[in-house]
């Protein structure tokens, strides 16, 4: 199956985008920036499961993102 270059370059990129702003939001629940915590309610005991579930997140997609961007400049 072939993959149109453009398609598939600016999904990429947005997927990209998508991951660091995942980033930056895991960053702000970590270091509890503008009162993240308690806007959200979190309770502190569930924080790792979020710190994780998003940083697994943001991993995956920059990835998934990198390679979609490399397949489109083929």
């Amino acid at each position: 199956m072939k993959i149109s270059r453009v398609p598939a370059t600016i999904i990429g990129v947005v997927q990209c985008v998508i991951a660091v702003i995942a980033m930056v939001f895991m960053l702000m629940l970590y270091f509890n920036m503008l009162q993240v915590q308690t806007i959200f309610n979190l309770p502190p005991e569930l924080l790792p499961f979020y710190l994780i579930v998003l940083g697994l997140f943001s991993l995956i997609s920059i990835i998934s993102g990198g390679y979609l961007v490399l397949r489109g400049q083929k």
